[in-house]
């Protein structure tokens, strides 16, 4: 089986969701001792999921394949989940 561009471009459309996902959850969790980061894995999700969701798109329009609608899912939820956690903090904890 050979690899395409495109299933490549749709699998670091994938990956970039995975990656912030596991950085803010060992974040909001604490799972590892490394927390020097602080809240930083909430601002740059915004950044790198706008990568990946045109990379998600680009693995689409080259091929229509399903990694990159996965990646452009992935990627929104992702970009989504930082705005909606200031959010509710802002609503449930008051400014």
């Amino acid at each position: 089986m050979e690899m395409r561009l495109s299933d490549i471009i749709g699998f670091a459309a994938v990956l970039i969701p995975l990656i912030m996902f596991a950085l803010i959850i060992n974040w909001f969790f604490k799972i590892t001792p490394f927390q020097q980061a602080e809240g930083m894995p909430l601002l740059i999700a915004p950044i790198f999921c706008i990568v990946g969701f045109i990379l998600g798109f680009l693995s689409f329009k080259m091929s229509g394949n399903k990694l990159g609608i996965a990646g452009i899912i992935c990627n929104s939820i992702i970009f989504l989940l930082p705005f909606l956690y200031i959010f509710l903090g802002t609503l449930f904890f008051g400014p």
